[in-house]
């Protein structure tokens, strides 16, 4: 039975029994790593989820939706989950996580030295986050080919040109508004098959927004004396009790 299914009376009980923790009521602001500078909005929101967001981000019908995005939909107010950047988007699902279940998670954890498996508990309070200062499109220098370039960090509904190495490198011109400042997306195109490798590398580091935002690696310390830097998985799992 969902809410629709109640009348007035039986869903003014509802309310009574759950008093502040009933549900759209608590939303929360967040200030993003972008701090909302080039959206038209100046604040957003979210809420922590409930089971029933629970049961339809896990439900069958569902299983084809990526995950981050849609429990963040059910989420957040201010802004449309595909016009949010990357860097965005990915903060305010650990955010989420925070204020839902409790900022801890439980990791497993294999070394890849000498093969133990191991447990480690992370507070996502103690990982970094490096704001986006300066303009975008973000001005960058190639050094090789000593000219200037424009580049746009990918926003969610950018998200499917990132799936793998091959589609972003028949996409990557649409992440670049300009080179030296021509904007014809053909000849940007052709400049950037053409480019030598470090230049390319250093597109790629921008697009990939590489040190900007939540900076979800950790390093881990094995019994043995090695150690390895391990990535934080943004999984259904993520949202498990701390």
């Amino acid at each position: 039975m969902e809410n629709s299914d109640l009348t007035p009376e039986q869903l003014a009980a509802v309310h009574s029994i759950l008093g502040d923790k009933k549900e759209n009521i608590e939303y929360i602001e967040i200030e993003v790593p972008t701090k909302c500078k080039w959206y038209e909005t100046d604040s957003i929101t979210i809420r922590p989820f409930t089971f029933r967001d629970e049961k339809a981000v896990l439900s069958p019908i569902n299983k084809n939706k990526n995950f981050m995005n849609y429990i963040l939909e059910r989420c957040i107010k201010g802004i449309d989950v595909d016009s949010l950047f990357l860097i965005d988007r990915n903060y305010l699902i650990y955010k989420l996580k925070e204020i839902s279940t409790g900022s801890k998670i439980n990791m497993s954890i294999t070394c890849g030295s000498c093969s133990r498996e191991g447990n480690l508990e992370i507070d996502l309070n103690i990982l970094k986050v490096n704001n986006l200062e300066g303009e975008i499109p973000i001005n960058l220098k190639l050094e090789e080919i000593n000219k200037e370039i424009k580049i746009f960090p990918p926003r969610v509904r950018q998200e499917e040109y990132l799936l793998n190495f091959d589609i972003l490198c028949k996409n990557i011109w649409r992440f670049i508004p300009e080179v030296d400042g021509i904007k014809e997306s053909a000849v940007i195109s052709a400049v950037m098959d053409r480019l030598p490798i470090k230049d390319m590398h250093s597109i790629l580091k921008i697009i990939g927004m590489q040190g900007y935002g939540l900076q979800n690696e950790i390093n881990y310390l094995c019994g043995c004396g090695a150690e390895q830097v391990v990535e934080i998985p943004l999984t259904e799992n993520f949202f498990g009790d701390s």
